[in-house]
C-alpha cells in the first residue's frame, strides 16, 4: 500500500468516526475514484485488488458479460445473413412497418436426404391392346379414334373380369385409367342387347362420383366413346336446373352419371325416375365418397334400388289367381345377384371394405400391384413419373414466395394447379394476383428515392401506369361457385395450353386435366389421402409432372411423416425461380424484390375495401382450417405453436390477428344465409316437413240448413252497444 493511499484511508476513517459519534450517517467512500484519477495508470489494477475487494466480483462479472457478447457476435458472423433489419422504410412518411427479414435464422432439422424404395406400380402392361379384348368391333374402333390403344395395368386386370359380370372391388393409383374399366364393359353390354334398347326401358347403369367436375368429365368420356345413337347417357349434378333434369328422365336415359345427393333426390322425388331395370351400379372414387360424408346417401341409394326392383316384380294379379310368389328375402337376394356392382378407389381402408361388403354379396378384389409385392395399407402409391419436392419458407415470406413460384411457372409456359384450404383463400388470392401480379407498374424497380420504394403514389387501377406483366390466364375453382361458373372454369382450364388454377380440394379427386405438369400445395393436407390425390392430378397415364408442397419451419416434421409412408421428397432448388423473380421485379437482389412486392400487396389491400375484406375473411377461414387438423396431424400443424401475427402478414394485412378477426366477424354478419329447400332432404321423413292443416270444426248440416237455404252461412248480427241516457 502506498503512503498516499494510507493517508487517504486514515483521514477518511477519522471523519467517519466523528460522524458516527454525532449520530450522523456515514459517508460513502470515493477513494477509488480519487485514486484512479491521481494514481498512475499502471497501478490501477494493483490498487483495485488491494484496497477494494468488493469491486473485484463486479469487475469479473462485467468481463464475463463482455466475453459473452463477443462470443455471440462471433457466432452471428458465421451464420447465414438472413437476419436483416429493415430500416429502408423508416423515412417513408414516418410510417413504421413490420420487417419481413426480422425472423431469426432457422435450419432444416429433418433429414430430407433419406432415401428408400418407394411403392410403385406399373401404369402400362407389356403388350396388351384394346383390340385384343372380347368387345364389339365398333367399340374397338371408337377407342382407337380417341387415342386409346394400349391397356394400362389395371385395365388389363379388371376389364375381362368386369365383362364376365362379376362384382369387383378395384384398387389402383390415381391417373391409371380406372374410368375405362367400367365404361367399356357398360357400353359393350348395352350394345349387345337385342332387340335394341328403347328410351322406355329406363336406366340400365348408374355411375356415382363425388364431385360435379368428375361427373362432367366422366360424361364427356362416355359421349366420346358412345357413337351408338340409341344409347342415351346423361349426368345429374347439384346446381343444375332440376326441371331440365326431370325432362331428361321423362324422355328416357340409359346411363346416368351423377353425384350422390342429386341422384338420391331424383330417386325419391321424381316420378319419371325409372330405376327398376338397373343392371350395373358403379361407385367411383369410393374413398372420396366416404370422406365427403356420402355414406348415408349411398346406403339409401342401394336400398331404393332394391325396393324399386322388388316393386317392379310384384304382381298383384298373381295373388288373385292364387299364383306362387317369392318371399321377400329370396326376392331381395335375387336382386343382389342380378345387379353388378363395382367399387373403385385409389386407397384401401377398413371403411371401403365395409362398404363393399354392404353393397356386394360376393365380389372379386383386383389390385393393380403385382401379387409378389407386399404392401402396407399405410404406404402411399404415387406414380414414379412425379417429381415430389418441398419448399421451406418463413411464414412472412409465404405470399411473396408463392408469387415468385407462379412467375417462374408462367415463364416456363406450364399448366399449374394451386391447392388452398378454403374457398375464401381462393377468392382472395385470385383477386390479388389478378390486380397486383399479372399487372405491374411500367417503371417498377425505378420508382425509388435511394432505397425507399414509392408504392403509395402508384394508382393500381390506372392503366397508363401499369402493363400486363405475365402473359398467362388465371382461374379459380371452389365449392361455393355456381354450377355454371364451375363448368365454365373447368372446361376453360382443360382447353388452354398454359395457365394457373387456384382451387380447393374440390378438384383433387379423379379429375384428369391434360398436361397439368405442376401441382402446388400451398396449405398442408388434413389427411394422407388428400396429399395422395392432390399429387395425383399430374403425372397421369405415364406422363411426367412435378409436385411442390409449401412448408414453414414449424411444419417440417411433415417430411418425416411422408417418409413413413414410403414417400421421399427432395428440397426444391429455389435459385432458378429467385433469379426469374428478381428479373421480373427489376430489382438488384432478392431482398429488395421481396420487399417491393410485399409493399405493393399491402398498399393495394389497404386502399381497396373489397380486397381488404376478402383478405380478412381468408385469414379467419385459414385459422379455422388450421385449428381443425385431426389429432394425428396436430403435432405437425399446431395453431398454438406458430406465430399467428406472421400469418396475418402473409395475407398482406397490417392489423393484429384480433383486429382482423373482429373485421371478419362484422363482414360475415352481413352475409345472408343460403336458402335451403328442406323438402329435398334425403334422410328425413318428408311427412314431418309438411305443415299439418288445421282441422275445421264441422257442423251438422241438418241443424243449420234447410231445403230452401242457399247454403251460405247467415250474416252475423252486429252487437248493439248499450248506451246510457
Amino acid at each position: 500500500m502506498t503512503s498516499f493511499e494510507f493517508k487517504f484511508t486514515k483521514s477518511k476513517s477519522k471523519s467517519n468516526k466523528l460522524r458516527e459519534h454525532k449520530g450522523l450517517p456515514l459517508r460513502k467512500s470515493n477513494a477509488g475514484k480519487q485514486i484512479k484519477s491521481q494514481a498512475p495508470s499502471s497501478n490501477i489494477n494493483l490498487l483495485e485488488n488491494l484496497t477494494f475487494p468488493k469491486n473485484k466480483e463486479k469487475l469479473k462479472l462485467d468481463s464475463a458479460l463482455v466475453r459473452r457478447k463477443q462470443k455471440k457476435e462471433q457466432i452471428k458472423s458465421f451464420e447465414a445473413p438472413t437476419e436483416v433489419v429493415d430500416n429502408d422504410f423508416s423515412s417513408s412518411g414516418g410510417k413504421k412497418s413490420r420487417s419481413l427479414f426480422s425472423e431469426k435464422y432457422k435450419t432444416l432439422h429433418v433429414n430430407a436426404n433419406v432415401r428408400g424404395a418407394s411403392v410403385t406400380e406399373k401404369v402400362f402392361s407389356v403388350d396388351r391392346k384394346f383390340s385384343e379384348l372380347n368387345i364389339h368391333q365398333h367399340l374397338k374402333s371408337n377407342l382407337q379414334k380417341n387415342g386409346f390403344a394400349i391397356l394400362t395395368n389395371v385395365q388389363d386386370k379388371a376389364i375381362p373380369i368386369v365383362l364376365s359380370g362379376e362384382n369387383c372391388l378395384i384398387r389402383s393409383q390415381t391417373g391409371s385409367g380406372k374410368t375405362l374399366t367400367y365404361i367399356v364393359p357398360i357400353l359393350n353390354k348395352l350394345i349387345n342387347i337385342a332387340p335394341k334398347l328403347q328410351r322406355s326401358d329406363g336406366i340400365q347403369a348408374i355411375i356415382v362420383v363425388p364431385t360435379r367436375e368428375l361427373a362432367l368429365q366422366t360424361h364427356e368420356l362416355f359421349t366420346k366413346l358412345n357413337s351408338f345413337q340409341w344409347i342415351i347417357g346423361s349426368h345429374l349434378c347439384g346446381g343444375e336446373n332440376r326441371k331440365t333434369e326431370k325432362e331428361k328422365l321423362r324422355r328416357g336415359v340409359h346411363v346416368l352419371i351423377g353425384t350422390p345427393g342429386r341422384l338420391l333426390d331424383h330417386m325419391l322425388h321424381t316420378a319419371a325416375f325409372n330405376g327398376k331395370n338397373v343392371q350395373c351400379l358403379v361407385l367411383d372414387e369410393a374413398d372420396k365418397l366416404l370422406d365427403m360424408g356420402f355414406k348415408k346417401d349411398i346406403v339409401r341409394l342401394v336400398e331404393e334400388l332394391e325396393r324399386l326392383k322388388f316393386n317392379s316384380s310384384y304382381d298383384p294379379l298373381a295373388l288373385l289367381k292364387n299364383r306362387e310368389i317369392h318371399p321377400v328375402d329370396n326376392q331381395q337376394s335375387s336382386v343382389k345377384s342380378t345387379r353388378q356392382t363395382l367399387l373403385l378407389s385409389a386407397t384401401l381402408s377398413k371403411s371401403i371394405a365395409e362398404l363393399a361388403d354392404f353393397t356386394m354379396k360376393d365380389h372379386v378384389y383386383i389390385d393393380a400391384l403385382d401379387k409378389s409385392t407386399n404392401i402396407n395399407p399405410e404406404h402411399m402409391i404415387i406414380p414414379n413419373t412425379v417429381k415430389q419436392q418441398f419448399l421451406l419458407t418463413f411464414i412472412k415470406h409465404r405470399l411473396v414466395m408463392l408469387s415468385a413460384f407462379l412467375v417462374h411457372q408462367a415463364k416456363q409456359n406450364s399448366k399449374t394447379i394451386v391447392f388452398m384450404a378454403t374457398s375464401q383463400m381462393v377468392e382472395f388470392h385470385y383477386e390479388l394476383f389478378n390486380k397486383c401480379l399479372l399487372k405491374m407498374p411500367v417503371n417498377r424497380g425505378k420508382m425509388t428515392i435511394g432505397d425507399v420504394l414509392l408504392l403509395e403514389g402508384v394508382e393500381l387501377d390506372d392503366s397508363d401506369d401499369e402493363e400486363k406483366a405475365l402473359d398467362i390466364e388465371l382461374f379459380k375453382l371452389h365449392g361455393n361457385m355456381s354450377q355454371q361458373e364451375r363448368k365454365t372454369v373447368f372446361n376453360g382450364f382443360r382447353k388452354i395450353k398454359k395457365g394457373i388454377l387456384i382451387c380447393t380440394d374440390v378438384a383433387a379427386r379423379g379429375i384428369d386435366v391434360p398436361e397439368a405438369d405442376c401441382i402446388v400445395q400451398y396449405t398442408g393436407p388434413q389427411s394422407d389421402d388428400d396429399y395422395l390425390h392432390r399429387v395425383g392430378r399430374t403425372g397421369r397415364a405415364g406422363k411426367s409432372g412435378s409436385a411442390v408442397i409449401f412448408l414453414t419451419h414449424e411444419e417440417q416434421d411433415y417430411i418425416s411423416r411422408l417418409q413413413e409412408h414410403k414417400v421421399f421428397v427432395r428440397e426444391c432448388d429455389t435459385a432458378p425461380l429467385i433469379r426469374t423473380f428478381i428479373d421480373f421485379m427489376d430489382e438488384p437482389d432478392q431482398e429488395k424484390a421481396t420487399l417491393s412486392l410485399q409493399r405493393r400487396y399491402e398498399a393495394a389491400i389497404a386502399k381497396n375495401k373489397s380486397l381488404h375484406s376478402k383478405a380478412c375473411l381468408a385469414y379467419t377461414s385459414w385459422s379455422r382450417f388450421y385449428s381443425a387438423f385431426p389429432q394425428k396431424m396436430r403435432t405437425i400443424f399446431d395453431l398454438k405453436k406458430i406465430n399467428v401475427g406472421h400469418y396475418v402478414t402473409s395475407f398482406g394485412l397490417e392489423e393484429s390477428p384480433t383486429a382482423v378477426a373482429r373485421i371478419a366477424k362484422g363482414q360475415a354478419a352481413k352475409v345472408e344465409p343460403r336458402n335451403l329447400n328442406r323438402k329435398l332432404a334425403n334422410h328425413e321423413d318428408n311427412q314431418e316437413l309438411v305443415k299439418p292443416r288445421k282441422k275445421r270444426s264441422l257442423k251438422s248440416l241438418s241443424l243449420t240448413a234447410s231445403e230452401f237455404s242457399s247454403g251460405l252461412e247467415p250474416a252475423k248480427k252486429k252487437k248493439k252497444n248499450n248506451q246510457t241516457s
